[in-house]
């Protein structure tokens, strides 16, 4: 355990601290489990920073670094357009000042580009994720929505149909129907076991290009 986590005792925390310290010793459990187990302790495929503190000293905002295979943009030429894929994904988590509540969910926003139609890739709100929970902050641990968003990025989980929830991004969207699951660009992620999904509501900056098998329809999220 991070030592700082041990420097507070749980029993002497209420309310909204409580809940912080228990989000931040899940994730940092989480985090743990990963570096121990990587090929290479220096880069686990799950890490965190932590960017904000309240005045007891407890996370209110973090940095989530993903080292992952995902979609990180389409090429400009030629139709279909073909995926680039990067390894390396920085996400925030905004904890408001009314979390955890229904009106206090958290905020999560990647701070590089991600290609997936539940995470809007451009414009004014770029890099929002949609998680497609209701009350996520009261019905789910941070640990698990940082979780369900690893299965994004592998695409493990999507909503690419114009259906209820509807997508967050809708280009990206019309291009996994038309483009990518027609080619099978987004079952890049799903050859190995899926475990532990969250239930249903080397060269880290490279670029790679490949085919896989086709897709007939998207994920249900």
């Amino acid at each position: 355990m991070n030592d700082l986590i041990s420097n507070f005792n749980q029993k002497e925390l209420s309310g909204r601290d409580a809940r912080l310290l228990q989000e931040w010793q899940q994730l940092d459990s989480l985090c743990s489990k990963r570096k121990a187990t990587s090929p290479n302790p220096r880069k686990p495929s799950l890490s965190y920073i932590i960017r904000k503190k309240n005045i007891m000293g407890l996370p209110t905002e973090y940095e989530i670094w993903y080292r992952c295979k995902s979609i990180v943009g389409v090429k400009d030429t030629g139709i279909p357009r073909e995926p680039i894929f990067g390894y390396l994904h920085k996400m925030s988590i905004v904890l408001p000042n009314n979390y955890p509540s229904a009106d206090g969910n958290p905020i999560f926003t990647f701070r590089t580009n991600i290609w997936h139609p539940n995470i809007r890739y451009s414009g004014s709100f770029k890099g929002h994720v949609c998680l497609t929970i209701k009350e996520m902050g009261v019905l789910a641990s941070l640990k698990d929505l940082v979780l369900r968003v690893e299965h994004y990025l592998k695409y493990q989980l999507y909503h690419a149909q114009n259906t209820y929830p509807y997508p967050e991004d809708q280009n990206v969207a019309e291009w996994v129907r038309e483009e990518g699951e027609p080619n099978g660009w987004t079952r890049f992620g799903q050859d190995g076991p899926e475990k532990n999904l969250p239930p249903a509501s080397n060269n880290e900056n490279g670029d790679e290009i490949k085919k896989n098998k086709p897709q007939k329809k998207s994920l249900t999220i």
